[in-house]
């Protein structure tokens, strides 16, 4: 019931987001090359150069990824699933570079396998949710930003062992390092792909063996949405 809920709320946040992307999108479109209608409205040719005002200021940005976790100095198996989120943030702008702070936060529909660990089975891990408050920095070429970002990461795990009935959480910490492209799609509206590796510190969890109690992992994350400035 939960994650149906949150799934709707995200929904709520995405639609606004595509119907003024498609409201704000400038006339007239002219195919690229040999593309012509509706592929013209896919990669559209900008006859206007963007506003300057087009990448500063508060943006907003509902986002899907894909999420992979892998965990190292135990046996817990690895989780991948998808995640939904949103991220927001303030651009600066100094000629073709753009900088500024960001922050994000994702509901992760991210579980692992059953594990056995030292011929005990019934191990299982979850990831509920994770963030990062950090900054990011671009180059502007035409319509399309590339950019590298960072900062600090966390995100909520537990350990659940069946056979004991017994289960453990933390809040993880770590740091995410990463980069991507945004398109501009309109004066007020882009699209954004990017990618971040994080790498999260050791964490004790109480239902584990005592010998193999530490566990450290690291996520690969991919996500994609539409960023809305204000």
């Amino acid at each position: 019931m939960r994650k149906a809920l949150f799934a709707l709320a995200i929904s709520a946040f995405l639609l606004p987001a595509g119907a003024s992307m498609a409201q704000s999108l400038p006339e007239p479109l002219t195919p690229i090359g040999n593309l012509s209608s509706p592929f013209n409205l896919i990669i559209p040719n900008y006859s206007k150069a963007p506003l300057p005002s087009s990448w500063q200021g508060f943006y907003f940005k509902p986002s899907i990824g894909y999420n992979s976790i892998s965990f190292g100095g135990n046996q817990l198996s690895d989780a991948k699933g998808i995640t939904l989120g949103a991220s927001g943030g303030y651009d600066f702008r100094y000629n073709r570079f753009v900088f500024g702070p960001t922050a994000d936060l994702n509901y992760d529909f991210l579980s692992g396998g059953e594990s056995s660990i030292d011929g005990i089975s019934g191990y299982k891990t979850r990831i509920d949710f994770d963030g990062s408050v950090g900054a990011r920095a671009g180059y502007l070429w035409d319509r399309t930003l590339i950019y590298v970002t960072g900062g600090y990461a966390f995100a909520n795990m537990s350990v659940k062992n069946d056979a004991f009935g017994l289960s453990d959480s933390h809040t993880l910490s770590g740091w995410t390092a990463g980069g991507g492209l945004e398109y501009l799609w309109s004066d007020h509206d882009s699209l954004r792909f990017g990618y971040r590796r994080v790498q999260f510190f050791d964490a004790s969890f109480d239902s584990l063996p005592v010998d193999r109690n530490k566990v450290k992992f690291n996520m690969d994350k991919f996500d994609i949405g539409f960023v809305h400035r204000f």
